[in-house]
């Protein structure tokens, strides 16, 4: 946005401003006026005084927002809320953390709803009534793409594992690692991502044996180890958009991801990626067994189509569809 000559800028939390630096520290914008942080609503109130609209990003966002409005007379700014997830689902019906995630959609008078997958959209309408607007999802190109890969007589799987997000599934996650690596679907190498030996441990899991755990990854590392994989398994219960699906793909990977939620909008089962009911493991081994079964040319068409599906979703689309949505363009 800020390319396309819009003064836009991320105002965050000081207490994840510094990992949120460091996390993106690539971006000129990050050292250039374009992030800023805040301490309390009257922090935040101050900083968006000047601001035509004011998104939020999270539930807890929604609701810093409303204090500062409510709490700021003349406040001239209009509200979006950018749904990523739909965040009642991260908690237990009946705590007071679902209940701040359900009334997230409540607060914001005149609000501007939006996300970038029809299924996210689909839950707002259908939970809230709410008229969300769908946008363009967008990947760094620039960091997540193809490169040419020699021959090899191996093929290579990943998979990312969260064991603090139950959602993620670690533990089936690592069931289907194993059996990849006890070569129940012929030859391959396994790795995976996202956690570290002591996580593991810490959550009572154990690493398969075979397994090659690579850690926690910077970006630029994730898409590196990508375009080195065949196959990404994303086994979560759902994913909203299914951003590291999309990521891979970019990268000339081929990705399994669940059949529930929003990756259903770049991957069709069988022509440029597999999807499953990731709730059921025969359904994900069957789904695995044929994506480890293409010979070079259906893999090669495949990636190919994985990456024209994903091909438009550039941070320049997705900006312009924002700033539409938002009555800015």
């Amino acid at each position: 946005m800020r390319d396309l000559g819009v003064e836009a800028r991320i105002l965050i939390n000081r207490n994840n401003a510094e990992g949120f630096r460091s996390l993106y520290d690539r971006f000129p914008w990050i050292s250039d006026g374009g992030l800023e942080a805040f301490d309390t609503w009257k922090d935040l109130a101050a900083l968006a005084a000047e601001a035509t609209v004011v998104v939020a990003t999270t539930n807890t966002s929604v609701h810093t927002i409303a204090e500062a409005i409510a709490n700021t007379r003349g406040a001239a700014f209009r509200t979006g809320y950018y749904v990523q997830d739909y965040e009642p689902l991260f908690y237990s019906a009946g705590s007071m953390d679902h209940a701040t995630a359900v009334s997230s959609f409540a607060v914001l008078r005149g609000c501007t709803y939006f996300a970038k997958t029809s299924w996210l959209t689909g839950m707002v309408r259908a939970a809230h009534g709410h008229d969300a607007q769908q946008v363009l999802p967008s990947i760094d190109h620039g960091l997540y793409r193809p490169a040419r890969r020699p021959p090899a007589a191996r093929r290579v799987v990943a998979a990312m594992v969260r064991p603090s997000t139950p959602r993620r599934a670690p533990r089936r996650t690592l069931r289907m690692l194993d059996r990849l690596a006890r070569g129940e679907f012929g030859p391959v190498d396994v790795l995976a991502f996202g956690t570290t030996a002591e996580e593991m441990e810490g959550f009572g899991l154990e690493l398969p044996d075979g397994v090659t755990l690579l850690g926690r990854l910077r970006q630029a590392e994730v898409a590196e180890m990508l375009r080195a994989t065949d196959l990404f398994l994303d086994l979560s219960d759902y994913q909203a958009f299914g951003r590291t699906a999309a990521e891979a793909i970019a990268c000339g990977c081929i990705a399994l991801a669940p059949a529930l939620g929003g990756a259903s909008d770049f991957i069709t089962d069988g022509v440029n990626g597999f999807m499953a009911d990731t709730t059921d493991e025969a359904a994900v081994a069957s789904a695995t067994r044929r994506a480890l079964s293409l010979s070079e040319a259906e893999l090669r068409a495949m990636r190919l189509a994985g990456m024209e599906a994903v091909s438009g979703f550039t941070p320049v689309r997705a900006a312009i569809s924002e700033l539409r949505v938002l009555g800015l363009a």
